[in-house]
Parts: C-alpha cells; structure tokens; sequence
C-alpha cells in the first residue's frame, strides 16, 4: 500500500471515531486517546422540617394551632413533617429543658402561647394568624411547605438499640454540599403521647448539644445518645409497651436554624 494511502485511510479513521464518539455511541477514552470527565450530579436528600409548638396547659387558643398542626403532621408524615410539643410555665407537662430551650430562642423578645418555631429560628409564628381555623391551617401549611422544598445540606441517619431499660441512638451526620459547614451540633428528643388535647408528641427530654467540628464535603460524624428517659418494664404495661417518640436533628448554635431532622423509628 502506498504512504499516500495509509495516510488517507489513518485520517479517515480518525474523524470516524470523532463523529462516533460525539454520538455518544463510545467513548474514546475506551481506546486511550482521551479520558471522558464524568461529572456525577450533587446528592439531593429530601429536608425534614421540625416543627416546635410550645404550649401552656392554661392557653386557651393554644388548642387551635395544635388541631392545625396535628393534622398537618398526620398528612405529611414523619418523612416530611415532625411535630414536637413543648409545655412551658408549669403546667405539669413541662420540664427545665423545654422551658430552657424556650428561652434560648425567645431571649429577651416577646413571650407567649402558641409559639411555633419551624427550623429553629427559620420561621416563627407567635399566636394565631386569624379567628378561623382554616386560616391557620393555611399559614401553618404554607410557612412548612416553604421550607420542606428546601435541599437539604445534610445527610441525617440514626438506629435504635433496645437494652431495657434503657434506649440507645446512634447514628451518623454527612455533609453532602460543596460548601464546608460550621457551627453545628446534633441534638434530639424524646417525647410521649398522651390521650388528652396538646399532648401529641409532648417531649419530656432534651438531649444535650453535642458540638461537632466543621464539617468539610463528604466529612461525617457520628454520634451516640442515652434517654434519660426509661422504657417501662413489660411488665409494667397493661395493654401495649409504652411508645416513646425519639427525634434526632442537626442544629446552628449561632443562628439556630435546624438544618435537619429525622424521625427514629
């Protein structure tokens, strides 16, 4: 074969793969004459907003926001939505923690009952938005949806271990942006149910903050939690073992935004 030829034919070769490979029928990375970057799309995990209803046994619009929001909790679910009520001033329901977390948010601002947090500090609704009840479904509703299409910047996972007494959570924290994040500590809660009004998920102990370390791409940190709160012998139990709602959420100690949150089945 003449050189004139073997070149023809080379070249020709050439664009064939060229036009091939821009088909997307093969990569020339395949036969070593170029390697393809393959960009992998960021990991998009759903965000779970927390919800904090703080109430006071004596409130008497109080009953209003908790119909509204334990709807909501019921038709969103635990995926989507986890509601938690905090009792404050005494009422028999509450504890030094929620009324201590209570004044952490609030400082020296207005006080008052119903008082939502949603996210922490993200969105707070003091008292009702109107008379009807429909009106505050939808305040409720649209402040909640607001922030639920939010991406979430973090990975939340936890398990349970039953020894009983005692409960054991642990789980891991993973930042999944492209941003380092700082500031952040894990945190949870356990609350009980109850058969009256305003006792959905009341909580009876918060844990204490555990500081993490900056949290570059990809870091994770994992955690360990031990209720103080005992699960009732068996024994103890008239009809079905008692049901103890165990939340796990990742909080900003300076802005105090949950930056999310998940419910431990």
């Amino acid at each position: 074969m003449k050189i004139k030829e073997k070149i023809s034919i080379s070249v020709f070769s050439i664009i064939l793969l060229l036009v091939l490979a821009s088909s997307g029928l093969f990569t020339l990375g395949a036969l070593g004459v170029f390697a393809q970057n393959i960009d992998f799309p960021p990991q998009i995990v759903p965000r779970t907003a927390l919800v904090e209803l703080f109430v006071q046994g004596s409130c008497l619009t109080c009953p209003t926001a908790e119909f509204c929001l334990e709807d909501l909790a019921y038709e969103y679910g635990t995926t989507k939505l986890i509601l938690v009520q905090e009792h404050l001033w005494g009422d028999g329901y509450d504890t030094a923690e929620t009324n201590a977390r209570y004044d952490w948010y609030v400082g020296d601002g207005k006080k008052g009952t119903p008082d939502v947090f949603i996210d922490g500090l993200i969105k707070r609704i003091q008292g009702l938005s109107c008379d009807c009840v429909e009106g505050n479904y939808e305040c409720y509703k649209d402040a909640i949806d607001e922030e639920i299409a939010r991406p979430s910047l973090l990975e939340l996972s936890a398990s349970k271990t039953i020894i009983e007494p005692d409960c054991i959570i642990e789980g891991t924290v993973k930042n999944i942006s492209d941003t380092p994040l700082k500031d952040l500590a894990v945190c949870g809660m356990v609350g009980k149910e109850g058969d009256e009004s305003g006792l959905y998920n009341y909580i009876q102990d918060i844990f204490p903050f555990q500081n993490m370390p900056a949290l570059l791409p990809e870091a994770t940190f994992n955690f360990k939690f031990i209720p103080e709160i005992s699960l009732a012998p068996k024994s103890e139990v008239d009809e079905k073992e008692e049901v103890l709602h165990l939340v796990i959420f990742v909080q900003n100690l300076k802005t105090k935004e949950v930056l999310q949150a998940l419910y431990v089945e």
